[in-house]
């Protein structure tokens, strides 16, 4: 993770955690086919009730998945965590119906994990890529033939197949650099990547040639794509979000109001809102058609933040750190409320 301001080394190195995702487990089929009595039982039901999760990497490579169902003790009563080996984790990404999970750690391997929930347990099948010097990971397409795309420290895409890791396809951003951001539209017709030179590359998904190229001359750490593809959204160090055009990859706006480094940026489901954080704890929400910010607050619980996204039910988002480690927080219109 390539950051230049310093930290507070005299506080302890516990939670620190750098990366979450947004995912929701459905119920298993075979429980709902197997077990029809049960269901009329309350807390069968509640099993067989979709239910929502963050999972996080941290500085120990362990992945823990967090559900959100309120208990009858405790908001969040359930936790599970998985060891990877490597160093820590610095990126993790979901598929679209989050059945299968991308996670990045520092030594730049790419590992994917088969995430199938049965009775509320997390039955991991992991298998290991080791290409080395991975740093970002988007999943693209849907269903059947979801592909995961891998942005690697010499500037090249690479494109796998998630049901036997098979290498498809290569993109080259002919720029020797750490690709940070990358996004793929749903029909993989476009692929965009950011790097640590602060070049945003925009490419055609199906011929593999580069469409647009623009420098910002400063790192750009993260980049989504909005869900109408009418533009995108890069998490710069110059302390602003890039608003780009889409297709075309020109500039619209550089949206200002952090004081610190951009560190990550998300667009909610819904395409009405987006969400940044940046280094020194500070989160706007903004309003997607005037580009206002609509709530700005601080993570008072974490020194120093490194990713934050929405949930898929678009009212609440997460935010990781060095300190607490995750905070959730439910935002509706201009008011928050922070929940762990």
């Amino acid at each position: 993770m390539e950051i230049n301001q310093t930290t507070n080394e005299t506080e302890p190195e516990t939670n620190r955690v750098w990366c979450c995702a947004w995912g929701v487990m459905q119920p298993a089929k075979k429980s709902i086919q197997s077990n029809i009595e049960e269901e009329e039982k309350s807390s069968s039901r509640a099993k067989l009730k979709p239910r929502e999760f963050v999972i996080t990497g941290d500085y120990m490579s362990q992945l823990k998945v967090v559900f959100t169902s309120p208990g009858k003790t405790n908001v969040f009563p359930d936790e599970y965590s998985m060891q990877l080996p490597g160093l820590g984790i610095h990126h993790v990404a979901l598929c679209s119906d989050s059945s299968c999970l991308a996670a990045i750690s520092m030594d730049g391997n790419l590992t994917l994990l088969s995430l199938n929930g049965v009775g509320g347990r997390w039955l991991p099948s992991v298998s290991h890529i080791h290409v080395g010097n991975f740093w970002s990971s988007s999943f693209g397409g849907g269903g059947n033939i979801e592909c995961i795309y891998a942005g690697s420290g010499s500037g090249h895409i690479y494109k796998y197949d998630t049901s036997d890791r098979t290498l498809q396809h290569s993109y080259d951003t002919h720029c020797c650099e750490n690709v940070l951001g990358l996004a793929i539209s749903k029909d993989q017709r476009l692929v965009g990547a950011t790097d640590y030179a602060g070049n945003l590359t925009l490419f055609d998904g199906v011929t593999r040639q580069i469409t647009s190229r623009t420098n910002y001359k400063m790192p750009m750490r993260r980049l989504v794509f909005d869900p109408s593809m009418q533009h995108a959204l890069a998490a710069c160090d110059d302390k602003t979000i890039k608003l780009i055009d889409l297709p075309s990859g020109m500039l619209r706006e550089s949206l200002v109001g952090h004081d610190a480094f951009v560190m990550s940026v998300d667009v909610s489901p819904d395409g009405l809102r987006f969400l940044s954080g940046a280094f020194d704890g500070s989160i706007k929400l903004w309003d997607a058609r005037t580009t206002k910010t609509s709530l700005a607050f601080m993570c008072g619980t974490n020194r120093n933040l490194w990713d934050v996204t929405f949930n898929k039910c678009c009212n609440k988002i997460s935010c990781v750190g060095d300190g607490k480690g995750l905070n959730i927080y439910y935002c509706m219109g201009n008011k928050k409320m922070m929940l762990v």
